[in-house]
């Protein structure tokens, strides 16, 4: 029976059932509230129908499994695995598999999760669960980032649209020092969020961690960016001082460059301007702190 009723009161009617359909329907990660209507709801053993369908059974199931998995009570899911075994469930189906394998994983027995994902990615190459939890296997482990970053590619060519997945893979990149495929990252969540004034942030960054190599072009690239999360977030500390730095990088590689050919005067005013600019904003910003003393002799530096 469905319900309008939230989970609070959920819980205090003990509608144990609907208890865990709330939680799943959410997506809610409550392993504890889960795994205790679980048991109230088939028993200590699981054993009881619970008054419930079969395919509510089994979902429920399911369910319980991961939620004691989350919990860590290992002997509970090992007892899921079981039931749904009971119930029909055979060993080879997707969904037992599926299961075993996370129960594996929490095991620490990694390699026979992975044999596990790659049969199930080999009958189904779009299953994202599978793809997902090849990429956490990697991602639990010590000198696997390069591993991890590949998993996760290949699960985001088949989930181009999955903006946290990218935002992972983003910081995932940082880790291992690629600050270009992380740069790609941040452009591809920024497709989805243009307004976010932390990712614009994150991605001029990246830009100006690459253009430490000499390029000016992403120097100026980096610029761009610190100045377009300043515009849509004028009290970003994090975009004033990015700003500051790169719009006064851009003024040094200029000049360094000057005996190589003319320099670009309009972009040289820019960024002069843009100095100016990130400098009042900052003594604004920090104006009546403790910090003000430190931060003017800092600004000063730049901006004259």
């Amino acid at each position: 029976m469905q319900t309008d009723d939230d989970l609070p009161t959920l819980i205090q009617k003990k509608d144990h059932l609907n208890v865990l359909r709330f939680i799943r329907l959410h997506e809610l990660r409550e392993p504890g509230i889960a795994v205790e209507h679980g048991q109230a709801l088939f028993g200590d053993d699981l054993t009881k129908s619970g008054g419930c369908d079969e395919l509510s059974r089994l979902a429920a199931l399911e369910q319980i499994c991961l939620a004691a998995l989350d919990a860590g009570e290992t002997n509970l899911a090992q007892t899921c695995l079981d039931r749904l075994i009971e119930s029909g469930v055979g060993k080879e189906s997707s969904r037992f598999r599926r299961l075993l394998a996370r129960c594996l994983e929490a095991a620490g027995e990694m390699s026979g999760a992975t044999l596990i994902y790659e049969a199930l990615l080999k009958e189904n190459p779009s299953n994202c669960v599978a793809r997902q939890r090849q990429y956490c296997i990697y991602r639990a482990q010590v000198g696997k980032e390069v591993e991890a970053a590949n998993a996760l590619n290949e699960y985001l060519q088949h989930n181009p649209a999955d903006t946290p997945a990218w935002y992972e893979l983003a910081n995932l990149r940082l880790e291992i020092g690629d600050f270009k495929g992380a740069a790609y990252c941040f452009e591809e969540i920024l497709l989805e969020a243009p307004a976010d004034a932390s990712m614009q942030c994150a991605l001029a960054e990246c830009y100006s961690s690459l253009g430490q190599s000499g390029k000016v072009e992403y120097i100026k690239l980096a610029r761009q960016h610190f100045s377009q999360a300043l515009e849509l977030d004028p009290l970003s500390r994090r975009a004033q001082w990015g700003l500051l730095t790169t719009a006064n990088d851009c003024i040094v590689k200029a000049s360094a460059t000057k005996k190589d050919g003319p320099v670009d005067e309009h972009d040289q005013l820019v960024a002069e301007a843009l100095v100016k600019f990130a400098a009042d904003k900052l003594l604004a910003s920090y104006k009546g702190t403790p910090l003000f003393a430190a931060v003017k002799k800092t600004v000063e530096e730049y901006a004259n």
